[in-house]
């Protein structure tokens, strides 16, 4: 081995830990930053050379730069930010809506339904007081009022919900997008040896599609990823699908995956927020439904027995309430001519001067414990409605919690294999630059040595 092939192994271990110092400076640098897998430089020995009978070592060299990763624990990672991300969505969502029923502020539902009641129950003292008349009437009001406030509230919850999948949809398409043209420059160079920093940024925006539209994800050995949403492939390759939202027959938006010509509606097979939205849109408008169901009954039955009764003048009586069938609840009023004129309540039994005739009053009190109400009162209904919202939104939590702890055991696992440990960097980066130092020396002894000799030359 002579003089120059000693400073060609010293220019090998120069440039082995001049790699390892750059590569564990970019692990420093990105040691903060979301998604990041350090890396490691992997030396191999060169090939030896046969010289005079002996095999002599020619130094080392870099075989590549390997990327701290697990593909099935990055494929679990990715469905637990999905389904996380859902339910914390269905919880936040719901919880906006159950304000509208509160009842520990004493204005809720079933305060005011009994509140409307009581009246009534007042004004048998004497039926003909004016000013227990108007209580009613007021009471009605604050009824009606009430059931609307809280029908219209819940539906302004729905209206936003529909108007804010555009945006999810708009950065599910970006998030597409960018997959396909990730795995273009990627290629097929390996999940573990390939552009580190490519598979590191298509890996995040993944993980983002998984949060915002529950996507999943296969990503093979070579480095490919193929994502799904719904069940059906939309990343394959550089090839990407396309997600829209329209609204169906009904007018009411749902999401769909283009296919060919045409598209395939995945509305019920999302996850993520998307997946949340669509979860707490379709409870609400179950709350909705219920909400026009009663608001429908009170105002049938109550305005059935009314028109039974007479007036103060004799009259039958009218309306009490009023309301649009295309939207009962949310449109539920005290009927106009009533909330001018409260002589026109129908307390009597029949058309009589008879101030005191309150027959017809009592018959409109006994609803109260009618079971009208698809089988139940008005104020079982009511509570029932209330339990369910609470019922529901406590679910919902529970779940979240669940789904949150196991994303943090899974992202914990994640951290072991992938992230960044600065003061295992930091001993590194003192072994490369000790093994740069030496390497030098090496150098600088050969070269001595080969001056030397030109020098006796």
């Amino acid at each position: 081995m002579g003089v120059l092939d000693s400073i060609a192994v010293g220019r090998s271990a120069l440039s082995a830990a001049s790699a390892g110092i750059n590569v564990t400076s970019q692990n420093v640098a990105n040691a903060a930053t979301p998604g990041y897998s350090r890396r490691r430089v992997l030396l191999q020995t060169s090939d030896p050379l046969r010289r005079g009978g002996l095999w002599v070592g020619t130094g080392s060299r870099v075989a590549g730069i390997n990327r701290a990763s697990d593909r099935l624990l990055g494929v679990r990672v990715v469905a637990a930010a999905g389904a996380e991300a859902q339910a914390s969505t269905v919880e936040s969502t719901l919880s906006v809506a159950q304000g509208y029923f509160d009842e520990t502020s004493g204005t809720g539902l079933s305060e005011a339904y009994a509140t409307f009641y009581s009246s009534m129950s007042s004004l048998t003292a004497d039926p003909a007081d004016a000013g227990a008349r108007r209580a009613v009437v007021e009471a009605a009001r604050g009824l009606a009022g009430t059931v609307s406030r809280t029908a219209r509230g819940v539906g302004d919850s729905i209206d936003s919900v529909n108007g804010s999948l555009s945006d999810r949809v708009d950065a599910v398409n970006t998030g597409l997008r960018e997959v396909a043209s990730l795995n273009a420059q990627i290629g097929r160079q390996g999940a573990s040896t390939g552009p580190g920093d490519l598979l590191d940024r298509r890996d995040q925006v993944i993980r983002e599609l998984g949060e915002t539209a529950g996507a999943t994800v296969d990503l093979d050995a070579n480095g490919q990823a193929t994502v799904f949403l719904g069940g059906f492939a939309v990343v394959s390759g550089k090839e990407a699908r396309t997600v829209s939202v329209a609204d169906d027959s009904a007018g009411i938006a749902q999401i769909y995956v283009s296919c060919d010509s045409g598209k395939m509606r995945v509305t019920d097979r999302l996850g993520g927020e998307l997946g949340g939205l669509m979860s707490a849109r379709t409870t609400m408008e179950g709350w909705l439904g219920q909400l026009d169901d009663f608001a429908t009954t009170l105002a049938t039955t109550v305005n059935a027995q009314h028109a039974l009764g007479f007036d103060s003048n004799g009259a039958p009586g009218g309306d009490v309430f009023s309301l649009d069938p295309t939207a009962p609840a949310a449109s539920l009023d005290v009927d106009e001519a009533l909330a001018a004129d409260p002589s026109l309540l129908a307390a009597a039994g029949a058309a009589t001067a008879d101030p005191g005739d309150g027959d017809n009053l009592a018959l409109l009190m006994a609803q109260r414990t009618a079971t009208s109400f698809a089988g139940s009162t008005g104020a079982n209904a009511l509570s029932s409605l209330t339990s369910s919202v609470g019922t529901e939104i406590a679910a919902a939590s529970s779940d979240w919690t669940s789904l949150n702890a196991q994303l943090n055991d899974l992202q914990s696992q994640r951290d072991a294999v992938s992230k960044v440990d600065t003061d295992e960097e930091a001993i590194r980066l003192i072994e490369f630059q000790t093994a740069y130092r030496a390497a030098s020396r090496v150098i600088s002894a050969g070269d001595q040595m080969l001056q030397s000799l030109l020098a006796i030359g």
